[in-house]
């Protein structure tokens, strides 16, 4: 522990003595090439004897401590040689701080100094350009002039302001004063190039505008126009207000976000400009689709009278749903409700009772309506096309399905087959049955297509697996009887065989023909395993 303490005894000396021997006299004396008055004398005066406190006060007495330290040490009073090096590592610490803020306010006040002789001609050569470019635009700065010369005063005063700092040594403050000046100048000349461009659009081209636009509105409601409801005005007085505040902004320079103003009005009237050539417009537009609309009922009308004497017609042989002719209700209700809505539109347009552009959205709502009923009462007549052509296709699929059962008749005809089995004549006759059902439906007056559809439907499905299975069995009988044939030559080689074979003749006889083939092919299969590949061969393709 005691070896430990004096080596940090040993790490704080040496911090010592390298603050104690650092060339801090040295950068403090570069003040005195500068002109020793007033502020810079003062602050040399302090620095001085901050550093002579801290080498003749404090560091001394750093010294003493470190002593006693060693001294706690060595008497084993280990936790108060460690608490007063604490200590002491913080007071160093401190002087560290002290010394860097005393160095770097050194710095300042050395490179202010060099700054201030380095910029003020440039400062001074820029306030000359300025107040000859203000002289030069004079006429075109308007209210903003006097503020223009006032910034300019402010600049000749910060510079007489520098002189005198930097004539009473006072660097640090000359300093503020040629930045100041130097901000001043570039914020004046920034304005000097924006301001009468602003100026122009305050004073002549937005009023032009506003003045354009209130003319239009004179003439427009002179022809009739009814414009009051789009507020027109309102909003030109709200914007005039605008820019009457933008105008006191303007004669004190508070040209910040102006522009911004300024182009926000600039887009306002554009749409108040739109507003009033979109209302010329509908006009227009609203006098001539009115014609077209007055077609458009006629035509409409016809249809839908069309479409009734058409239902009158298909209601003679078919069944026509109550849904249906609800629905044909429904549109001729709504053709008369357009037709009056039209009425509406035409005298809204024709006594200017209100705006056009309000009329053009009501005449393109009717227009969508109109489109959407002639829809439906296209979609009512495709309805009853169906119902024809429904009834076409199902006479076609009846057709095609007795022309089914005749064949498959001629199949089992052709067979030479013993008989058909009970499930299949079963199965024959339940076709034969759905067929007449369907048939007898489609013949009834009216026609009731959606039962047909159904029965129909029916009849196609029974009628299709009846003929599926009546080809199925034909083919197990062939070839139950080609390998009860094939297998006679093998009768004699086993009494096995040949009970098998008559086995298989015996339900071949009693129309069991699956059963039939099973049985030939066990007997045979022994004596000839492919005997089923070989018998098919022997059929028709």
């Amino acid at each position: 522990m005691r070896k430990r303490i004096y080596k940090e005894v040993d790490r704080l000396e040496d911090w010592k003595n390298g603050i104690l021997n650092r060339d801090i006299p040295d950068e403090i004396g570069k003040v005195k090439h500068l002109h020793m008055s007033g502020q810079t004398e003062e602050k040399f005066e302090t620095w001085k004897n901050e550093w002579d406190e801290i080498v003749g006060g404090i560091l001394p007495d750093i010294e003493e401590k470190l002593f006693d330290i060693e001294d706690f040490a060595a008497k084993n009073r280990f936790n108060k040689a460690k608490q007063q090096l604490e200590l002491t590592d913080k007071r160093l610490t401190s002087i560290e701080e002290q010394i860097k803020t005393l160095l770097e306010d050194v710095h300042g006040l050395v490179q202010s100094e060099e700054q201030n002789r380095s910029e003020i001609d440039v400062v001074r050569v820029a306030y000359k350009e300025l107040c000859s470019a203000i002289t030069k635009k004079r006429g075109s700065l308007g209210p903003g002039l006097v503020a223009f010369d006032k910034d300019v005063d402010k600049v000749n005063q910060l510079l007489e302001q520098f002189d005198q700092a930097t004539a009473d040594g006072s660097y640090l403050s000359a300093r503020e004063f040629l930045v100041e000046a130097q901000e001043l100048i570039a914020r004046v000349e920034t304005l000097l190039d924006e301001y009468p461009k602003l100026l122009v659009q305050v004073e002549t081209k937005i009023p032009a505008e506003i003045k354009e636009i209130r003319d239009g509105m004179v003439e427009m409601e002179k022809a009739g126009y009814q414009l009051e409801p789009f507020s027109l005005l309102s909003r030109i007085e709200v914007m005039e207000q605008e820019l009457v505040k933008i105008k006191e902004a303007l004669v004190v320079l508070d040209c910040d976000g102006v522009e911004d103003q300024l182009l926000d009005l600039s887009n306002r009237l554009e749409q108040l400009y739109d507003t009033l050539e979109y209302e010329v417009e509908s006009k227009q537009y609203v006098q001539s689709k009115l014609v077209e609309l007055a077609n458009q009922v006629e035509e409409n009308q016809e249809k839908v009278e069309q479409l009734a004497s058409e239902t009158v017609d298909v209601q003679k042989s078919y069944f026509v749903s109550k849904e249906q002719l609800n629905a044909q209700k429904q549109i001729k209700e709504q053709a008369h409700d357009l037709t009056n809505q039209l009425f509406v539109l035409s005298d809204a347009a024709d006594h200017q009772k209100q705006t056009y552009t309000s009329i053009r959205e009501m005449v393109d709502l009717w227009q969508n309506d109109m489109n959407k009923l002639a829809g439906e009462i296209e979609s009512e007549k495709e309805t009853l096309f169906a119902l024809r052509e429904d009834e076409l296709k199902a006479k076609e699929t009846i057709q095609s399905l007795k022309q089914i059962i005749l064949e498959t008749h001629r199949t089992i005809k052709k067979s030479n087959i013993p008989g058909l089995p009970e499930h299949a004549l079963l199965q024959l006759e339940s076709a034969e049955e759905a067929l007449m059902r369907a048939t007898e439906q489609l013949s009834e007056i009216p026609l009731e297509l959606g039962r047909v559809t159904v029965l129909v439907q029916e009849a196609e499905s029974i009628v299709k697996k009846n003929q599926e299975s009546v080809f199925h069995l034909v083919e197990q009988a062939d070839l139950a009887e080609l390998v009860i044939q094939y297998g006679n030559r093998f009768r004699s080689r086993s009494q096995e065989v040949a009970n098998g074979l008559l086995e298989a003749e015996l339900r071949f006889r009693q129309y069991e023909y699956e059963e039939a083939l099973e049985c030939a092919l066990q007997a045979v299969e022994k004596y000839e395993p492919n005997v089923l590949e070989i018998v098919k061969g022997y059929m028709p393709v």
